[in-house]
């Protein structure tokens, strides 16, 4: 799934509109909306800290173990 499909899957799951996010993660209300409609990929970090807003967290797996990015 490339970035900006999770993105909008996750805000869908979460029952949350880009604004929301936006605000969550203490960026201007139009920044998600906005990113997603550039195309824009975002910063893991970023991408963390959208994870976390929406209830979900950002993890590589691989190698037999599990990895968990910190939006802090």
């Amino acid at each position: 799934m490339k970035t900006d499909e999770a993105i909008r899957q996750m805000c869908r799951t979460a029952q949350m509109g880009t604004v929301a996010v936006s605000e969550e993660i203490g960026r201007n209300r139009s920044y998600v909306g906005n990113m997603l409609s550039r195309g824009s990929t975002p910063q893991a970090d970023t991408l963390a800290k959208i994870a976390r807003a929406c209830g979900y967290e950002l993890q590589l797996v691989g190698r037999g173990e599990v990895i968990k990015i910190d939006a802090e």
